[in-house]
């Protein structure tokens, strides 16, 4: 049997598509939409926070086909908030990394993009990728830090490999995916080099990079060019310095990309496409310097949710919030209008408590 928190309301407000197009033209507010209904080891949340990405709104052009998502489609998929209910199965699992949850527990996490989000006052999550909030760190903090945690946890210690000592460049370093990989890549002891543009070099500097490239005003690879980086993270999908990457890596160093072309999800053709020209740089990275390259998608994983945060929480880092906004229609299309400019530093995070 489910357990509910007492006096929760039958009806929510939520943002959703229902169709592709630009976020202007397709999210639509409604304001009576019955609560979601617990089920197995989901969990339902209270949603105080949610974080866009741009990946939310590269969604509504869809390339992605449609039958993959939910007919009506709520975006955002970062939360943080608070247990409100727990599922008949909820804290059954014996899965390594699943944590045991009550209602009034403080939780973050990153949700799935083939179910819905996190622009509602409340919404399911399963207990797999659901972990409680850090007690040094606020709802908004919380919010901004699932996907990108859990991507940059992936991209530098899974597949990166990344060590103490390593020294790795971060393209994009200002922003909500970079400055959480400046973090974490120092935290873990490595030298790193950021690059982003003059405006956010003290942000990068103080964010912990031991040297910053302000990319106005001078080349990576004029800079560096005797294969000095171990890792490349690419958060900004930059063609530039993938040409240039065979005088800056390592021979065993890893190009990691988990930005593709702003084009990629324009349409189904848009995505095989640029899947052949990920498929083209791979065989591309193999046969000049080994397996080199890697442009991945990153899923839910509340087990390197929790060690990501973890990480930050041990040296005192927070991840970085750009700005916040109220949870109304009008603010919530600044907020992605802001998104996609690309020239937000850190996290773009709408507040619904």
């Amino acid at each position: 049997m489910a357990t509910y928190a007492p006096n929760l309301p039958e009806t929510m407000k939520a943002i959703h598509w229902t169709k592709i197009g630009k976020p202007a033209e397709i999210l639509a507010l409604d304001k009576h939409q019955p609560l979601p209904t617990l089920t197995g080891t989901n969990i339902l949340v209270k949603v105080h926070a949610s974080a866009l990405n741009p990946v939310d709104w590269k969604l509504m052009k869809g390339g992605v086909p449609r039958f993959l998502m939910p007919k009506v489609k709520t975006p955002g998929l970062d939360i943080s908030g608070v247990v409100v209910g727990l599922g008949p199965k909820a804290g059954k699992s014996n899965k390594p990394g699943v944590q045991k949850f009550a209602i009034g527990d403080r939780v973050m996490a990153m949700l799935d993009f083939s179910k819905s989000g996190g622009l509602q006052e409340y919404t399911l999550v399963d207990e797999t990728i659901l972990v409680k909030t850090p007690a040094e760190w606020d709802a908004l903090a919380a919010a901004a830090f699932p996907l990108v945690g859990t991507t940059v946890y992936e991209s530098l210690v899974i597949r990166g490999g990344i060590k103490k000592g390593d020294k790795v460049l971060v393209n994009g370093a200002s922003g909500g995916t970079g400055s959480v990989a400046v973090q974490l890549a120092t935290a873990l002891g490595a030298a790193v080099v950021g690059v982003c543009s003059t405006p956010n070099v003290e942000l990068v500097k103080k964010l912990g990079a031991a040297e910053v490239v302000d990319y106005t005003a001078a080349k990576v690879h004029e800079q560096y060019s005797n294969r000095d980086f171990d890792i490349i993270l690419d958060t900004v999908g930059s063609d530039e310095l993938y040409a240039t990457s065979g005088t800056l890596l390592k021979p065993s160093g890893q190009y990691i990309q988990i930005a593709g072309a702003d084009s990629a999800m324009d349409s189904p053709f848009h995505l095989l496409y640029s899947g052949l020209q990920i498929l083209h740089k791979k065989l591309y990275g193999l046969l000049t310097r080994g397996a080199g390259y890697q442009l991945f998608t990153t899923f839910p994983n509340g087990a390197n949710l929790a060690t990501a945060a973890h990480i930050l929480v041990r040296v005192n880092a927070t991840p970085t919030v750009a700005a916040t906004f109220e949870f109304s229609l009008d603010q919530v299309l600044e907020a992605y209008k802001q998104s996609q400019s690309g020239r937000a530093r850190g996290k773009l995070v709408v507040t619904l408590q």
